[in-house]
């Protein structure tokens, strides 16, 4: 008999369920896809190719069939050919048509040997030299993003869950900027695009060939 899945991933799962059933808290949202391999050994094989790709924020765009991601360092500066993203990191997110970028930073990594987990939030811009306290996001900044590796068995799960998504209304630079985070925001999930958005990353971050 199999043991059910323990770890962070079913915390943050649990939290997004909750804030899902209540009224008076901030949305949630849960992506996901699973992959099972034929035996234990081949999935171990595949979480260790897996837990780079998760580290290596610009194969993240050979996922993604809308945004497109960019690693910056603490300093702003671009770090494109930097394999390991770490806590203090920021990444640009580019969805085409929405008006801006939006960024968020690495704010936690939590790993075991069956589970890996980068927390990440919005944040300011860190290009911008002279506007270091406001929220360049839709969302606001007490939003997380959970990106969630976890393997049992033969089987690999992979959850981007989103929690206390809130919409940034209020730390902007204008109306114009207000205006767009809120459509950004709530157009995009009430036409479930970002939702499908998250499904399609986390089915093609699983679909990887030659694992290695």
């Amino acid at each position: 008999m199999l043991k059910k899945h323990t770890g962070k991933t079913q915390v943050f799962l649990g939290k997004a369920a909750r804030q899902n059933d209540s009224p008076t808290q901030d949305d949630s949202s849960i992506a996901k896809a699973t992959r099972v391999f034929p035996s234990a050994a081949e999935a171990e094989k595949a979480f260790s190719f897996l837990r780079k790709r998760l580290f290596h924020i610009e194969h993240w765009n050979d996922c993604s069939e809308i945004s497109s991601f960019a690693l910056f360092g603490h300093n702003g500066n671009r770090q494109q050919d930097k394999l390991a993203a770490a806590v203090g990191d920021f990444i640009k997110v580019t969805l085409p048509g929405s008006g801006k970028d939006d960024w968020v930073d690495i704010i936690q990594i939590h790993e075991t040997p069956d589970e890996v987990i980068l927390t990440l939030k919005p944040s300011h811009d860190p290009t911008d030299k002279d506007n270091k306290d406001s929220t360049s996001h839709f969302f606001t900044g007490d939003s997380t993003n959970n990106f969630c590796l976890q393997r049992k068995d033969a089987k690999i799960n992979f959850y981007v869950i989103g929690l206390n998504e809130k919409t940034n209304t209020e730390d902007t630079s204008g109306i114009l900027e207000t205006a767009r985070n809120f459509a950004t925001a709530n157009i995009g999930c009430l036409l479930g695009i970002q939702k499908a958005q998250w499904e399609t990353f986390c089915k093609n971050f699983l679909e990887v060939r030659n694992e290695k």
